[in-house]
């Protein structure tokens, strides 16, 4: 079951507004939202301890123990120079792959692959 949204101008972490339907929902008991909880794919990791200094490791911190350990640092998103990287192989296999539909004749008269 979907959550309702709050009507109230937001949550107000702990303070609820009655005829809210998303603070009408949590005082009938249902469950809040719990900090990092996510409805899509995104990897779920371990939190860290404390607070994260970039590079540096903390010992007892189940975290830094998996990045010790060789676990990779999530990627929420490719940066900019990847995606550019990512289009421009694109266009290249489009154009010079000898099974692309642009070598085979199928593009028609203009191709227009890449102008996006």
């Amino acid at each position: 079951m979907a959550r309702k949204q709050h009507t109230c101008g937001g949550p107000k972490f702990g303070r609820l507004t009655a005829g809210c339907p998303r603070c009408d929902e949590l005082l009938a008991g249902a469950e809040p939202v719990r900090y990092g909880a996510r409805g899509d794919d995104r990897p779920q990791t371990t939190p860290h301890t404390h607070q994260v200094i970039y590079g540096r490791r903390v010992a007892g911190c189940p975290r830094c123990a998996e990045f010790d350990a060789g676990a990779e640092p999530v990627r929420w998103a490719p940066s900019g120079r990847e995606q550019d990287e990512r289009r421009a192989e694109e266009i290249r296999d489009h154009f010079h792959n000898p099974n692309s539909p642009h070598q085979r004749g199928e593009c028609g008269p203009v191709c227009t692959f890449g102008d996006w």
